[in-house]
């Protein structure tokens, strides 16, 4: 009897498991995404997607953004990283990469950051351009720059319907 049981509750658990990965593949986007790309994905869009995440979450919005470059550079900026560490703003995960067409078809948003987006993200009608964003006036000019961007897009995301 205990055999039996064990059996039963092993494939509940089993036929359950595969339930719910299926849902999940067939389910849309979890949290809607906010795609930020710069030219080498690892500075600008590094700090816009670190202050975006932070203050989304801050303030309950279910969107979340990840970071993409025209042309990545093999690592995250020295100089990024170290600004954000001092402003005690959380590294986001990952290296720099090429926005792709699953970071479009994904995203709910996509802005450039002082570079030029494939066609494909431009045609999306997704993207918006934030090319007064400083590039030579250190970090804390882009942090300021695009956190006044950050908060923008906040406030107008504040304002929707969650989705």
């Amino acid at each position: 009897m205990l055999k039996m049981r064990s059996a039963l509750l092993a494939s509940i658990v089993l036929v359950a498991s595969g339930a719910l990965a299926y849902a999940q593949a067939k389910s849309p986007l979890a949290e809607p995404k906010v795609v930020f790309v710069c030219e080498h994905g690892a500075a600008k869009s590094v700090i816009a997607t670190a202050y975006f995440n932070k203050l989304a979450a801050e303030r309950g919005l279910p969107y979340r953004a990840t970071f993409r470059g025209t042309s990545p550079q093999e690592a995250l900026s020295v100089r990024a990283v170290a600004g954000l560490k001092a402003d005690g703003v959380a590294i986001p995960a990952g290296v720099p990469t090429a926005i792709g067409d699953a970071d479009i078809t994904g995203a709910t948003h996509i802005f450039a950051i002082g570079c030029t987006l494939p066609a494909a993200a431009v045609s999306s009608g997704k993207s918006q351009d934030w090319s007064d964003v400083p590039d030579d006036q250190g970090y804390e000019a882009q942090r300021d720059a695009i956190v006044k961007h950050v908060n923008a897009l906040l406030a107008d995301l504040s304002k929707r319907p969650k989705q």
